[in-house]
């Protein structure tokens, strides 16, 4: 199961107490005072792992405390630190304080990490010329987890388009398929292999319907997992299937993402016209070339034509988004 939100209650550890110890021995005519610290509380921290790919753990476990310190002891000895604790939680994970909503951190990169929690301080010994303190408590919060996917190639298209057919044909992803709608109910990620043994992360991402940058269908709950996608690939049913338009169809995606978030068409994509060994895709893909006016790469996940053609335009439209990346660094660097 894909979850891809989650509200968890995080406790660093209390600093250990301070000691109140004296020593006398023969001869000493007052008590000397020899109590130590004690050890500061553990903190927690989130850290981002490549091998989680959502928040489910955090749908049966909600409480995650930090040990605390130990106390101090006689002979001015210091308490033992309390142990961190350490979250993981898959990239691209943002952590929000549940109670205002403010943004603490965004995980976007494999092995980042934020402590979220500071431990207690010790409390102080009395060896000095005070008494003996307790441990200071560790921080509390509740926290709000969203987890934004990190994939190369977002695949947009309408239900029914083939996203998931493609995504099993070039990966090795199993992604359910059926001839009804929203057979792909939560995004699902494949590794495909490229040229000079390049890989990349594809994201089938559940499909669009009109309205859905208001929450329409599926709405937002997919519409996000695009914002960190590198590359778009359009994927447009050819044959009309139910009667349907590729060119209204196309439009339409386009207008969903340009209402979501304008920046979202600033991306590199290309458009992929799947269903090609059905009759009436030629028809229309002619036509749809005349209105649409650019490049389109032909495919049929049935018969598996123009999956090499699919694969490469792929691979050189990550290419241009890297090249653009540089340009990009060069000039404001």
């Amino acid at each position: 199961m894909f979850v891809d939100h989650a509200r968890i209650f995080i406790q660093a550890g209390n600093g250990g107490k301070g000691c109140e110890s004296f020593y006398q021995v023969s001869g000493m005519r007052y008590r000397h005072r020899d109590g130590g610290n004690g050890g500061k509380g553990g903190d927690i921290i989130i850290r981002a792992d490549t091998n989680l790919h959502t928040l489910l753990d955090f749908q049966y476990r909600q409480h995650f405390r930090a040990p605390s310190g130990k106390n101090g002891s006689s002979n001015t000895k210091t308490g033992a630190v309390g142990e961190d604790r350490v979250i993981l939680v898959p990239p691209g994970t943002i952590i929000r304080d549940a109670e205002h909503m403010t943004l603490m951190r965004d995980l976007d990169r494999p092995g980042e990490s934020v402590q979220v929690a500071r431990g207690g301080a010790g409390g102080l010994g009395n060896h000095g010329r005070q008494g003996a303190t307790e441990g200071a408590p560790g921080e509390k919060k509740t926290l709000f987890l969203e987890l934004k996917l990190i994939a190369d190639i977002g695949i947009i298209g309408y239900p029914n388009a083939g996203k998931s057919s493609f995504l099993n044909l070039i990966s090795q992803a199993h992604s359910k398929v059926a001839s009804f709608p929203f057979t792909t109910l939560a995004p699902v990620l494949g590794v495909i292999g490229g040229p000079d043994e390049a890989r990349c992360v594809v994201a089938d991402i559940p499909g669009i319907i009109a309205d859905a940058h208001k929450g329409k269908g599926l709405g937002l709950a997919f519409l996000k997992h695009i914002e960190r996608t590198k590359v778009l690939m359009f994927l447009v049913d050819m044959a009309g299937v139910d009667g349907r338009d590729p060119v209204a169809d196309y439009r339409s995606l386009r207008e969903e993402l340009e209402h979501y978030d304008r920046r979202m068409l600033r991306k590199e994509y290309f458009i992929v016209a799947n269903k090609m060994d059905l009759r009436s895709s030629r028809k229309h893909l002619k036509h749809f070339q005349e209105m649409v006016g650019e490049d389109i790469v032909e495919l049929s996940c049935v018969t598996a034509s123009g999956k090499e053609a699919v694969v490469a335009a792929l691979f050189a439209a990550l290419e241009r988004d890297t090249g653009r990346r540089l340009k990009h660094e060069v000039a404001h660097g």
